[in-house]
């Protein structure tokens, strides 16, 4: 097969997707409005920074997006206009009030939204859930956003793993491209001759 061996790797555009690069002791830590969190902005309300407070989709860290209100974080990243991406991330919610957590994650323009039920949710058995969408960038910096909007304001869906990347091509595709340029070849010959 034409595309056997080829590898793709797709650039991570988002900075601090997992909430890794911070580092506290205790449970949690709480951001505001204009605050950095190591590579976004809080960008209204609070959120919470949890560590130790319950089990994360991957890594240590993961955020509430509802602190002590509910609250709205971002991050620009570096686009190229035309280019289609895809959005991922985990997505689960406080488990210490059950029901229905809200997040509108915007980018591009345009806004999505997503919903998660904490019912019968724990602190060890969290739930998550990946989430993933497409966009096509618009500008050379797109804007993504991520706003809680639960009716519980202290507890909020919960984000982890977010990532960004251009949408890559499988290496199917490219055997046809190629296997289809090849006829096209073939067929330009053979009306010369």
């Amino acid at each position: 097969m034409l595309s056997a061996g080829v590898a793709h790797a797709a650039t991570e555009l988002v900075s601090n997707g997992g909430f890794e690069t911070s580092s506290f002791n205790g449970n949690f830590t709480s951001s505001g409005t204009g605050s950095g969190l190591s590579g976004w902005t809080v960008n209204s309300g609070s959120v919470d920074l949890i560590n130790s407070y319950w089990a994360p989709a991957a890594g240590h860290y993961s955020l509430d997006l509802n602190g002590g209100s509910a609250g709205t974080i971002s991050e620009a990243l570096t686009t190229v206009v035309g280019q289609s991406y895809t959005v991922s991330f985990s997505l689960a919610g406080n488990p210490d009030a059950h029901g229905i957590k809200n997040v509108e994650v915007g980018v591009a323009g345009v806004n999505h939204a997503f919903a998660f039920n904490s019912a019968g949710k724990r602190r060890n058995a969290m739930g998550w859930e990946t989430e993933k969408f497409n966009f096509v960038a618009n500008s050379s910096s797109s804007v993504l956003s991520f706003a809680g909007n639960s009716a519980n304001t202290a507890y909020g869906a919960a984000l982890d793993n977010i990532s960004v990347a251009a949408a890559v091509p499988e290496p199917e595709t490219y055997g046809l491209l190629l296997a289809g340029l090849g006829l096209m070849g073939f067929m330009a010959r053979s009306k010369k001759m």
